[in-house]
């Protein structure tokens, strides 16, 4: 896994989630150990996992997934403040705070719509 390259699981570069409005959008991130990242086999396991959290997501809010999951690997310092809090959090509970600069950030995004053509109506 590299740092600050994209890699989205569609196949074209993309810029990441518009963070002004998730409205139809879940977004997922996952801290990874650079070691592991290296390994081909866990790479298929972290993308599950991430397509597994987005679906979660999208239910927990009534909806579904449309399209294609993207994946990359984000500047932690170019996230939103309340992204970086919260993804901050989430490490300290994962991890030991001397393996920060190990640890590589994975952002994995997907549209969403709504779960019934009612709801499409309403939204």
């Amino acid at each position: 896994m590299g740092h600050q390259r994209s890699d989205a699981v569609n196949g074209r570069p993309e810029s990441g989630p518009d963070y002004g409005d998730l409205s139809r959008t879940a977004v997922a991130y996952r801290w990874v150990p650079r070691r592991e990242g290296h390994v081909p086999a866990n790479r298929q396991v972290f993308l599950t996992e991430l397509s597994s959290v987005l679906a979660a997501h999208a239910t927990e809010r009534g909806a579904r997934l449309v399209g294609e999951m993207s994946v990359d690997f984000p500047e932690y310092r170019t996230l939103p403040k309340p992204v970086r809090r919260s993804l901050l959090r989430t490490m300290w509970r994962q991890e030991r705070w001397w393996r920060f600069g190990d640890l590589v950030l994975v952002r994995a995004w997907q549209h969403t719509a709504p779960s019934t053509p009612r709801e499409a109506e309403r939204g």
